[in-house]
């Protein structure tokens, strides 16, 4: 058994599912509405429509919403379920245009804990919309940024040094188990993934092959790795643009409508995921400036033209820097970050002027940068 065999289906605690009297609450509140189905239901006027006939329905007790001029609001539909993520969190996170913790605090309060509601196993509350979970935590981690172990705090001030706020340690919901952070992916709400780093000795982790249930019995497998999922992929908005980075660090460094392939190429697996997400605005590859992160722009042009949005690469610049006593180039995006004092800000600022449509003639020039 290695160092995080030792999972279950559900981690200890079980998880909670938003009451029927905050969201009827949160609905009075906010939108003028009318009531059917001896009050079960509530109706109010489509807010991504120009509706005034009150045709978007809202179910507290269920958990999950529905416009009857269609649910193209709620997302992409997943292709696992064939359907759109209509709950009422993901309405909340599209109506507010925030993180999923956001919309948990606002439906629920601020004064509410929300560990037992962030729970992966339980994201999705609604009884029709109960899906199996495919990966687990470990049994024992914490929320990074609610956490008082001692250790959590250095994770902490660690994830700070490379560019993260502690807003966006909320965001991101990061675990700890002692000194390794895990960073959770996120597929329609559904934990599918994770990634885990030691702070110690730099490792990396990743589920174990196997899942188990509550007596430690194996039940199934873990359906992919790493280069099956872009990690960010949830906070994406569709039907815009995204840019492609290799690494977490460099994901959260460029920030908005970024994600992390895990590595320089794309697989097929994440090809598709691309055209869920339908970026017809473009998609960004942003590798880091070494011959496999430049190299695999050209690669993955070849692998994206099928989906028809245009292609655009950004490369970061090699800056000079010295570090005891050595000159070094920077080559990826968070170690510009770290090694200038920049902000997210101006790193994304860089990131942007930089942008290429990556035409022939723009493949002939990265052909030749390392040739």
């Amino acid at each position: 058994m290695g160092k995080y065999d030792s999972f279950r289906t559900k981690t200890g605690g079980g998880w909670k599912q938003i009451p029927a009297n905050k969201i009827a609450a949160w609905v009075e509140q906010n939108f003028d509405f009318k009531n059917r189905k001896n009050g079960e239901e509530y109706l109010i006027c489509d807010p991504f429509d120009g509706d005034t006939r009150y045709r978007f329905s809202i179910n507290p007790e269920k958990g999950v919403c529905h416009s009857w001029h269609g649910d193209t609001w709620a997302g992409p539909v997943n292709p696992k379920s064939n359907r759109r993520n209509c709950s009422v969190v993901n309405f909340v996170k599209v109506y507010r245009k925030c993180s999923y913790r956001e919309a948990l605090a606002e439906l629920l309060g601020a004064t509410e804990d929300l560990s037992a509601f962030l729970r992966p196993e339980g994201r999705v509350g609604a009884s029709e919309a109960k899906r199996i979970v495919a990966v687990a935590l470990p049994n024992g981690v914490e929320i990074l940024t609610t956490s008082k172990d001692p250790q959590a705090r250095a994770l902490r001030g660690w994830l700070k040094s490379r560019g993260y706020t502690t807003e966006q340690m909320e965001k991101a919901e990061l675990y700890h188990l002692g000194m390794d952070v895990f960073w959770p992916y996120f597929e329609f709400e559904m934990l599918i993934y994770w990634q885990a780093r030691s702070r110690l000795n730099k490792r990396f982790a990743f589920p174990p092959e196997d899942i188990y249930d509550a007596k430690g019995e194996i039940i199934g497998k873990t359906e992919g790795t790493k280069g099956d999922f872009f990690y960010g992929f949830d906070n994406v908005e569709p039907a815009s643009y995204v840019i492609i980075t290799e690494a977490i660090f460099d994901q959260n460094t460029l920030y908005e409508q970024c994600v992390a392939s895990g590595g320089a190429d794309l697989t097929a697996n994440q090809v598709k995921k691309l055209k869920i997400l339908g970026p017809r605005k473009g998609i960004i590859l942003s590798p880091d400036n070494d011959s496999a992160g430049v190299n695999s722009i050209i690669r993955n042009r070849q692998v994206l033209k099928s989906l028809g949005f245009p292609i655009f690469c950004s490369i970061p610049p090699k800056l000079k820097y010295e570090e005891d006593g050595v000159i070094k180039h920077t080559k990826d995006w968070n170690e510009i970050l770290m090694k200038f004092g920049l902000t997210q800000k101006e790193v994304r600022s860089i990131h942007d002027d930089n942008i290429k449509r990556v035409t022939v003639q723009e493949v002939v020039r990265l052909k030749k940068m390392f040739n």
